[in-house]
């Protein structure tokens, strides 16, 4: 679901949308069964409109520690009428939230994700790409799984492997953009092994409300590992909490940069542009090499379970890092609304910039 959509519905519709599937979410209690270390389930609805693809419906169910080993189960269900499928399923044991703050022995964290999607953006490679309104089929599946061991509460070492099968088609090399000698145009393989250090002391892995994260990651992928491509990708990424005012009030931020060494294809190169980059652009926008990305948000009750979000992005790419500068970054604007379970926040965002308003329904903080 992190998919971008045109701005061609009035606000009104959208949001009677977001309140109507938080409404249905609540109409049976057996869904409310919420308690953050216990045996829990969360379920969830989706009903939205996309004027790309269309009506879109499913489910989200959380399940946690059903056989009293602190695990997850996270699925997502997805269709739309205009074609889009997304099918997810998640498995982590412990569970996020459980481990959040704790010093463990071993985590295993597996997921398995199918998308097809009939309207898929690509402009081109580099931080000056011209707009278009090119699209065309693209669909991937995903394996990808992670252990890791907290040495102590808040010092955490991941070792973690993942394969990616992708396949784009019906495209028009005359458009100019996209043509068969693209990276990544075709179908093709991804496959290597990451590895990671984290230094985490949130209060909350769902809903953090203060706290400082900083990750560091890196990521092999060679045709020794059954891939088609060879490359290397290094990740840093800090977020900062505080409380303002009042301790339901947030000040959120971010600062994420990326760097790729090699031979990748368009899917795996950097990126600005999406429901979690810059909400104010088409997804895929900007792609490169190199990537650096500053968010800020400030978050705060509106009633009950309901939140509200006013936030800003500005990011850029270039083909290396040594090349960024401070000028030209893309930047938006914008508010949305997070309805908050024990097990998983659904978030609704409304980004814009120069080039338009861009609407987001999904699950978590972007951040």
């Amino acid at each position: 679901m992190n998919r971008i959509s045109r701005y061609t519905v009035p606000n009104i519709v959208l949001i009677f949308l977001f309140l109507f599937s938080l409404t249905m979410a609540q109409t049976d209690s057996s869904w409310q069964q919420i308690s953050t270390k216990e045996r829990s389930a969360n379920a969830f609805p989706i009903i939205m409109y996309d004027s790309d693809i269309g009506f879109g419906f499913g489910g989200k169910v959380v399940l946690k520690n059903r056989y009293q080993k602190q695990e997850a189960f996270d699925v997502t269900v997805f269709a739309s009428t205009k074609g889009e499928q997304w099918y997810a399923f998640q498995f982590s044991v412990p569970d996020f939230e459980f481990r959040q703050g704790q010093k463990y022995v071993l985590s295993i964290d597996s997921r398995i994700e199918w998308d097809k999607l009939l309207k898929t953006n690509y402009f081109g490679i580099g931080n000056f790409t011209e707009d278009n309104n090119f699209q065309f089929p693209s669909e991937f599946f995903r394996f990808a799984t992670m252990m890791g061991h907290a040495f102590s509460p808040r010092w955490i070492i991941e070792l973690g492997y993942q394969f990616s099968h992708y396949s784009v088609y019906g495209y028009e090399p005359e458009w100019g953009t996209i043509t068969d000698e693209t990276p990544g145009a075709g179908q093709s393989n991804v496959s290597g092994f990451s590895s990671g250090i984290r230094f985490d002391s949130r209060n909350s892995h769902i809903n953090p409300t203060r706290g400082f994260r900083i990750y560091l990651k890196t990521e092999l992928t060679n045709k020794t590992f059954g891939s088609d491509w060879n490359f290397a990708s290094y990740r840093l990424e800090s977020n900062f909490y505080a409380n303002l005012y009042r301790r339901k009030y947030i000040l959120a931020a971010r600062f994420w940069t990326q760097q790729i060494d090699g031979s990748a294809p368009v899917q795996e190169l950097s990126m600005i542009g999406d429901g979690w980059t810059a909400r104010g652009y088409k997804a895929g926008r900007f792609l490169d090499k190199a990537m650096m990305l500053a968010s800020l948000e400030y978050r705060f009750p509106i009633f009950r379970k309901l939140g509200g979000v006013i936030f800003t992005d500005a990011g850029r790419v270039a083909p290396k890092l040594k090349l960024m500068n401070l000028n030209n970054w893309h930047s938006n604007w914008g508010w949305g609304l997070r309805y908050f379970l024990q097990t998983f926040i659904v978030r609704f965002d409304m980004g814009s910039s120069k080039e338009g308003t861009r609407i987001f329904f999904n699950f978590g903080h972007v951040f």
